[in-house]
């Protein structure tokens, strides 16, 4: 099924309805708008990051018996701590589609395509990395220049497979080309935006956000907060209480971690367990140093975006 610049799996309008929940990120409102309008589901206002923050206790409290999550693949890391914190059973259903029953409501994770575009100017020579949403416009780049394609979909918190010399992420911005830097900070890295044809390096956004980073090993560490996500695909509770045990520190329990809201709690350190891109990202919106829960381990690359 196409709704404008998107392919979305036929099977998902059987899936809607009255007794279900309707999840999309932010780019996809519209088209979760559209499926609502034609089965009656409900929708899910919340903005959705990713496939960890799916709506299970939004479901039960609106009385739907199933939730329709769009355009997020389901990474070993957060598949695992789904599984952890909500006692279910995740399934593999289809090449991107994945099902979790937990509590007496099934979350299905369903996928949007983009639809590639007319043209595709030839990207740096690499392996194709692609978040789920490029999944067909990597595929064409494979198929057209015969380059080397990544098994599975990255996330922004997972990268599952080697990239060699160079890698070559094909998606809109920064985001996802830093997760593979982040991960494999040896490789040459190019971000290629299909919609513009562009090709971009990425190490000096790399080096300066890692540059701002380094103020996390040099602060003080007096009054330390503990980040702990609700988010079932985030929370790491026994380790928030573990290591505020061990830094005389606070558990803080976050849905959403706006940097408004970090620099409110007046720390001199923040620890974060939830979402890794938290303690990297914004680290030019933040007055406050946030270090990861396995940076404690040591100032590497890895370290910064390991969750497990």
């Amino acid at each position: 099924m196409e709704l404008g610049n998107l392919i979305i799996p036929d099977e998902v309008l059987a899936l809607l309805g009255p007794d279900a929940l309707l999840e999309a990120p932010p780019g996809f409102k519209w088209a979760a708008v559209e499926l609502a309008k034609r089965t009656g589901a409900k929708l899910s206002g919340r903005a959705v990051w990713g496939s960890c923050d799916v709506g299970l206790d939004d479901a039960a409290y609106m009385g739907a018996k199933r939730v329709v999550h769009l355009g997020h693949g389901v990474s070993p890391n957060i598949a695992y701590l789904l599984r952890k914190n909500t006692g279910g059973v995740l399934e593999k259903i289809d090449v991107d589609t994945y099902v979790l029953k937990a509590g007496g409501i099934e979350a299905y994770f369903v996928p949007v395509y983009y639809v590639p575009p007319p043209s595709l100017p030839r990207p740096p020579e690499g392996k194709i990395y692609f978040p789920l949403p490029y999944r067909l416009i990597a595929e064409e780049l494979a198929n057209q220049y015969s380059l080397e394609m990544a098994k599975e979909p990255m996330t922004g918190c997972w990268v599952g497979e080697p990239p060699g010399r160079t890698a070559v992420v094909a998606s809109s911005g920064y985001f996802y080309p830093l997760a593979v830097k982040l991960f494999y900070p040896n490789a040459e890295v190019w971000g290629y935006d299909p919609f513009k044809g562009k090709a971009f390096p990425i190490e000096g956004e790399y080096r300066r956000l890692m540059g701002l980073k380094a103020r996390a090993y040099l602060s003080r560490k007096e009054r330390v907060v503990v980040l702990v996500s609700r988010k079932p695909g985030q929370m790491q509770r026994e380790e928030a209480e573990r290591i505020a045990a061990q830094m005389n520190g606070v558990v803080v329990e976050v849905d959403e971690a706006s940097p408004d809201l970090l620099d409110d709690l007046g720390a001199d350190l923040i620890v974060n367990t939830a979402c890794p891109r938290i303690g990297f990202d914004d680290q030019d919106r933040i007055r406050t140093p946030v270090m990861n829960l396995h940076e404690l381990e040591g100032f590497t690359p890895q370290n910064i975006i390991r969750l497990l």
